[in-house]
């Protein structure tokens, strides 16, 4: 059998270590480049998702023993992407306060396309911006808290990936992850129908499928095999001499499959990402004022997730929306008295430990395509 052999193993890792190196080049870019950090540091973020996917799949494919362990950091830093990518399109619109000016009082568009022709008359509103911020969080806390599940189910021999069988874990555990992720989707959605005519000059068609397909393709990727082992299409097999047979079970050989496409699809995202997140964006005067490795620490700092569960869980969602400047304490939101749009300011602000941060004069990209004459006519 071909999954089996050492073919998918060999290509599966040129895949993945290609894929690594095309993105980690890209973010490095985007590090050296860090003149809007109140965007930049969601798309590395994002980036991300590139060497995380295709090392831990390729390493799921080699080791198969410890593969429950890679395929779970992989899974929880999907969720992530999800919220960092709505992050991202708030930070594109000028945070909040913005958003709410130009969409407010709006009405949901119904359309059997976007599958929102059944849903009750929704207008625009805070609580419209509640609920896709808290789609997107609900996730991030869910695929941890399955992972974990999923170890101990395997620990117990109680998990069995890729059976759908009523007696084991992996049917229960898909359904919730399905109904989570589903969730978190579909509020990424509905946040492009509300905003899709203000980000239009940051081009979120590509961006936006990038993120969804990677997530829902390799997810349905791994139902469809769930389905033919299920159907008896992938079976049991065995390997090696007569003297030490070893039989590979079904989940096996499809989880090996689901691993190796992940591996190849990552080299394909990798060249797609390069294009719907492009560097040249930000690149203004020469490279960042500031170190490299202060770049990363800001890149890793959590505290802004953090905020966002504080601020969205809490019963004064409400106020801090209203009186919310920005999503970032860096960043300063105006709003213009005419048409509602914003421009974020940098300003040099210091750090906890008395260090100053050199924050580029223009931290939206929409002005730093302008000033680099690339929007054109778009507008």
């Amino acid at each position: 059998m071909f999954i089996l052999g050492p073919a998918p193993k060999a290509i599966g890792g040129i895949a993945a270590i290609l894929a690594s190196c095309i993105t980690c080049h890209q973010i490095y870019r985007h590090l050296q480049h860090y003149f809007c950090p109140a965007e930049q540091r969601w798309i590395i973020r994002i980036l991300c998702i590139v060497p995380i996917y295709a090392l831990t799949s390729w390493c799921s494919l080699m080791f198969w023993k410890w593969s429950i362990y890679f395929d779970s950091i992989r899974d929880v830093y999907e969720a992530f992407v999800i919220y960092n990518f709505l992050c991202l399109c708030y930070e594109y619109l000028g945070g909040e306060n913005s958003i709410l000016n130009e969409i407010q009082g709006k009405e949901l568009e119904r359309s059997w396309y976007y599958m929102t022709c059944c849903l009750p008359k929704i207008h625009y509103d805070i609580k419209f911006l509640r609920f896709c911020k808290k789609s997107t969080l609900q996730f991030c806390a869910v695929k941890p808290i399955v992972s974990i599940i999923t170890i101990i189910l395997e620990a117990n021999n109680q998990f069995h990936e890729n059976n759908l069988r009523p007696k084991y874990g992996y049917l229960y555990v898909t359904i919730i992850y399905n109904i989570s992720v589903t969730l978190a989707l579909y509020a990424l959605v509905l946040f492009y129908l509300a905003t899709r005519e203000i980000l239009k000059p940051h081009d979120p068609v590509l961006k936006f499928f990038m993120v969804k397909a990677i997530i829902f393709a390799s997810f349905w990727q791994g139902v469809m095999l769930s389905f033919l082992e299920l159907i008896d299409v992938i079976k049991d097999t065995t390997s090696g001499p007569d003297t030490a047979t070893r039989v590979i079970t079904t989940g096996e050989i499809s989880a090996s499959w689901q691993n190796f496409l992940i591996c190849v699809e990552m080299l394909i995202s990798a060249f797609l990402l390069r294009i719907a997140f492009p560097e040249r964006v930000y690149d203004k005067d020469g490279g960042s004022r500031q170190k490299l490795s202060s770049n990363i620490r800001d890149t890793l700092n959590p505290k802004y997730m953090i905020t966002d569960y504080i601020h969205n869980f809490s019963s004064t969602y409400s106020s801090y929306a209203l009186g919310n400047q920005s999503a970032n304490d860096e960043s300063d939101v105006e709003s213009r008295t005419g048409g509602g749009s914003s421009a974020i300011r940098a300003a040099r602000t210091p750090d906890s430990d008395g260090d100053q941060r050199s924050w580029f004069n223009a931290s939206s990209s929409r002005q730093i395509l302008v000033e680099n004459d690339e929007l054109g006519n778009r507008d």
